[in-house]
C-alpha cells in the first residue's frame, strides 16, 4: 500500500509540476519563504564562454528579463576579478541581457571600496586588465597585499614577491576569491583559489576573501538591496562558492545544473542547497510561484 501512495504521489507530481521529482530525488526542499530579493552568478547561471566568447545560456535572457520585471530587486554577484563591472555589463548587454554596473556586485568593486574607507596602500597581483581599477591609489610602501585571478601573471616571480610581502605578518591579505576553477569552451581550468591556497601555506598568512564564499561579500550584496541576508537568495552553478557562501551568510541558496555543475554536487557532503533546479529560468519559475 505505501509503495503504491508513493507511486500515485509521484504521478500526480510529474502531471502538475515536474521539477518536484527533482527536489524529492535529490533530498532537496523547496525555499522556506519568498525571497525579498535576488543575488545571482554571471559565469555558469547568465553565459558561458565558449573560445573566449560570451554565450548566453538557454533561457538566461528571457528568465532574467522576467525577474527584473517582477520587481523584485536583483544584484549580480561574481567572482570575475579579470574585468571592472563596467565592462562585465558591457559584455552583459552584447548578448541580450539588460543590466548596469551598478547592478553587479565583484571582488575587486569591494576590495576598491574597502581601500577607500581604510586609506591603504596596497601591493596588487590581479589581472592586466583590471590593473586600472587599482591606480587611484598610492601604491608605494604597501600595507596591503592584494591577489586575484592574475591568469598569466601568475610566474614564479610574481609569486615570491608576493609571498616575501606576506611573510612576517605585517600585511593584511585579500583574496579577490577562493574558487577551485572555472568553465571554459566546456572546459575546466584552474582558478585564482590554488595561487591563494599555496601563498596562505608558505607565508602562514590567512586570507580575507572580497569574494564569494567569504559571508562578508555576501553581507554587502545583500545591503545594496536594504535587506539582510535572510531575506535574499542565491543562484549559482557553485556549490561551495555560490550556495555553500550564501548558506553560511544566512541566505537561502539555489543550485543550478548548469556552468560548472557536476552531479556530484547534488550530494556535496557539507552543503545542502535550498533548492536545486535545471537553470536559471527554472529557478525564476519556482521564485516568482512563491506567495
Amino acid at each position: 500500500k505505501q509503495w503504491y501512495q508513493r507511486r500515485v504521489r509521484a504521478n500526480n507530481l510529474r502531471i502538475k509540476a515536474p521539477w518536484l521529482l527533482t527536489v524529492e530525488k535529490e533530498g532537496t526542499n523547496m525555499l522556506s519563504r519568498k525571497p525579498q530579493g535576488v543575488l545571482c552568478d554571471i559565469s555558469g547561471v547568465l553565459k558561458n564562454s565558449v573560445n573566449r566568447v560570451d554565450v548566453a545560456i538557454e533561457k538566461s535572457v528571457e528568465a532574467f528579463k522576467r525577474l527584473q520585471d517582477s520587481g523584485i530587486p536583483y544584484v549580480l554577484c561574481t567572482n570575475e576579478s579579470c574585468y571592472s563591472t563596467a565592462v562585465m555589463a558591457e559584455k552583459l548587454n552584447k548578448i541580450g541581457f539588460n543590466i548596469s554596473a551598478d547592478k553587479i556586485i565583484s571582488p575587486v568593486s569591494v576590495v576598491t571600496q574597502v581601500i577607500k574607507e581604510n586609506n591603504h596602500r596596497p601591493y596588487v597581483l590581479v589581472n592586466e586588465k583590471v590593473a586600472g581599477e587599482f591606480s587611484q591609489f598610492d601604491q608605494s610602501d604597501p600595507d596591503i597585499v592584494v591577489v586575484g585571478d592574475a591568469e598569466e601573471l601568475f610566474t614564479y616571480e610574481s609569486m615570491n614577491r608576493t609571498f616575501k610581502l606576506l611573510v612576517g605578518g605585517e600585511r593584511k591579505f585579500y583574496a579577490l576569491g577562493r574558487s577551485k576553477y572555472y568553465l571554459d569552451s566546456g572546459e575546466l581550468k584552474l582558478e585564482v583559489g590554488c595561487f591563494i591556497a599555496g601563498l596562505e601555506y608558505s607565508s602562514q598568512v590567512k586570507a580575507e576573501v572580497m569574494g564569494k564564499p567569504s559571508p562578508v561579500f555576501f553581507n554587502r550584496a545583500a545591503k545594496m538591496l536594504g535587506l539582510s541576508p535572510g531575506d535574499v537568495v542565491m543562484i549559482g552553478d557553485d556549490v561551495d562558492s555560490d550556495v555553500g557562501g550564501a548558506l553560511s551568510a544566512g541566505c537561502q541558496g539555489i543550485l543550478v545544473k548548469t556552468g560548472k555543475y557536476r552531479p556530484k554536487d547534488a550530494k556535496h557532503p557539507t552543503v545542502k542547497p535550498t533548492f536545486i533546479a535545471d537553470n536559471l529560468s527554472h529557478a525564476i519559475d519556482v521564485i516568482l510561484s512563491m506567495k
